[in-house]
């Protein structure tokens, strides 16, 4: 699996009963297609997957793969604090759909020690169908997954554990997966305002909340960043900053649903105990919308 490029954590469209509202999702597969984003991934942060029984999230993968006909990878989020389940998902998923890879976030919550996180993810390597992107996002699970047991996971097991979504937001961190980084171990933002300048520095692209509504902007800021154009960087960097800001100013997925809606993509609705974007946040985002370029422009 190749996670070079503009990855986009799906958003899941929900109609305002809470079910999933597959014309929605189908039309924002299409859209994203159309953009000719990298790959898709499904059932993360991003995808509410942690609010769907695993009934929803088999009818959403379902539906993902036939509109998606195996035109662009799919990676699937599956992680959690329950080792064995994660795996038996992982196996579950693999069986019945054309995984390219999962996306497994440290578990959270219970707050594992180093030697816990390094055991979880060996258990999953040794069992997994399918290559696995550690995932790491601290601000959200209250553990960190250092550098150093990152790369020792690379190296322990070069053909199943491929990459890391790195969204702990500390440059020194990065920069130590940068210089130590196994040949073929791929980095990956988990963060849109810091994708440009950590693929300047040599990262493979990013996994983006943002692209779900701005694919052909995301796209090219991404391009841009991996030929070293830094010029058109620091343009659609600051173009696309208020975007990235306001994408997360009350949550994710919840502000992204509200740019979204804005823009005619699919609705606010998000699950409780989230809430769908406020009036206020909506308003910032037809202003930011308001001073975007062209897609002309943005060549």
């Amino acid at each position: 699996m190749d996670c070079s490029g503009l990855g986009v954590a799906l958003a899941t469209p929900f109609q305002a009963g809470g079910d999933l509202d597959e014309s929605a999702l189908r039309r924002l597969l299409a859209y994203l297609m159309e953009n000719a984003i990298d790959y898709l991934v499904v059932l993360g942060t991003t995808g509410e997957a942690v609010t769907q029984s695993l009934r929803e999230r088999m009818h959403l993968l379902e539906v993902v793969f036939e509109a998606t006909g195996g035109r662009i990878p799919v990676v699937v989020g599956a992680g959690g604090y329950n080792t064995r389940q994660v795996c038996r998902e992982m196996q579950l998923y693999a069986r019945h759909f054309p995984v390219r890879a999962f996306l497994s976030v440290t578990p959270y919550y219970i707050k594992p020690t180093a030697e816990g996180l390094y055991a979880h993810y060996a258990y999953l390597a040794d069992r997994s169908p399918q290559p696995i992107i550690l995932y790491n996002v601290p601000i959200r699970t209250g553990v960190n997954l250092s550098a150093e047991l990152a790369l020792r996971l690379a190296r322990s097991y070069p053909s199943q554990i491929i990459g890391i979504k790195d969204a702990a937001l500390d440059w020194n961190q990065s920069l130590q997966l940068l210089t130590e980084a196994p040949a073929g171990f791929q980095l990956i933002s988990g963060d849109d305002a810091l994708a440009a300048p950590l693929i300047l520095m040599g990262y493979k692209g990013v996994i983006s909340v943002l692209g779900n509504a701005l694919p052909h902007l995301m796209k090219r800021l991404v391009q841009a960043a991996q030929q070293g154009e830094v010029a058109i960087v620091q343009r659609l960097q600051r173009q696309l900053f208020p975007l990235m800001r306001l994408c997360f100013a009350e949550g994710n997925p919840t502000s992204i649903k509200g740019l979204l809606a804005e823009i005619g993509l699919a609705p606010p609705w998000t699950r409780l105990p989230l809430l769908p974007a406020s009036e206020s946040l909506r308003a910032k985002f037809r202003e930011a919308l308001s001073l975007l370029p062209s897609p002309a422009e943005a060549t």
